[in-house]
């Protein structure tokens, strides 16, 4: 047990050495929250990718968390980061908010972006983004066809 929690450490540390990048991209922000609590959790499936293109845009930090059941508190942290947003574009639907983007503040020239949705049956989705990339950008990335 004491060996599995060792090699569990080594490797944390060795991924923060080699790629500090990972463990900062959400400093500052309650969105690392939510990934930090709900991705790895039962019913939460979170893709992590660094470094990587995505239809054709080149991201630093790419980080998404899908879910069955809507909770509380992933509401309640999207609230305190849209306090904090640069720029807020959302969806209402019969006076709720269903979906939307924040643009938040940059870190170390890439611009962050929060990006959630909500479906009518409890679940939904939310994205993490790091980059080059600008507003426009992010619509074409999420609203493109190709």
């Amino acid at each position: 047990m004491r060996k599995r929690i060792a090699l569990i450490l080594l490797t944390a540390l060795s991924l923060l050495v080699l790629h500090p990048e990972v463990g900062w991209a959400q400093q500052g922000l309650n969105v690392n929250r939510i990934f930090q609590q709900y991705g790895h959790a039962k019913g939460y499936k979170m893709v992590e990718m660094n470094d990587a293109k995505l239809k054709g845009y080149a991201l630093h930090v790419y980080k998404s968390l899908v879910f069955k059941r809507q909770n509380a508190q992933i509401d309640e942290w999207l609230g305190l980061d849209r306090k904090r947003a640069r720029k807020i574009r959302e969806v209402v639907q019969d006076g709720k908010v269903t979906s939307g983007y924040y643009m938040m503040p940059p870190l170390d020239g890439y611009n962050r972006y929060i990006l959630f949705s909500k479906n009518g049956r409890g679940g939904g989705a939310v994205i993490f983004i790091e980059g080059h990339l600008s507003p426009d950008d992010i619509m074409k990335l999420c609203y493109s066809r190709n």
